[in-house]
């Protein structure tokens, strides 16, 4: 297990007319820089708690229950770097999101617009009474036709 953190393997490829040592000496070089600035940049969207915690350290927390995907989905749109640490044990399952943003403005246009979201989808009707409703109204409009043609009316 220890051999399999320890080797990585780095895949690079050059066209070049020539393949020297100079040529890829510098292709190594800029593959080397190129991953070191991955590391240290600021990445948005999911992050490590570690790397959410490196610089300023203004982390704020919010608790989320339900659906968390739709948060994911505008954290990202408005740029917001977080960590997400689900509560072991607790029914539904709820959520602790760490978030930090890099102007204050992307944090409320991004909350804004997930409870709006979150609002309105408390607000429809579940599809299971829309089902339900349906299926009621279709058994009226059979008992309808059944009383119609036993009284001799017309048909539906």
């Amino acid at each position: 297990m220890q051999e399999e953190i320890d080797q990585r393997t780095v895949s690079i490829t050059v066209q070049a007319a020539k393949l020297s040592g100079r040529v890829l000496k510098a292709a190594i070089t800029a593959a080397l820089q190129k991953m070191q600035q991955q590391r240290h940049s600021v990445k948005v969207g999911r992050n490590s708690l570690k790397r959410l915690a490196q610089g300023d350290g203004g982390i704020n927390t919010i608790e989320v229950s339900g659906r968390l995907r739709s948060f994911e989905r505008y954290a990202r749109k408005y740029q917001i770097r977080y960590h997400i640490k689900k509560e072991v044990g607790s029914k539904p399952p709820r959520w602790t999101v760490y978030f930090k943003a890099n102007q204050a403005d992307a944090l409320t246009a991004a909350f804004k617009a997930y409870t709006n979201k979150d609002l309105d989808r408390s607000k429809r009707p579940s599809l299971v009474a829309q089902l339900r409703k349906f299926k009621e109204l279709v058994q009226m409009i059979g008992k309808d036709r059944v009383r119609n043609k036993e009284h001799g009316g017309p048909e539906l």
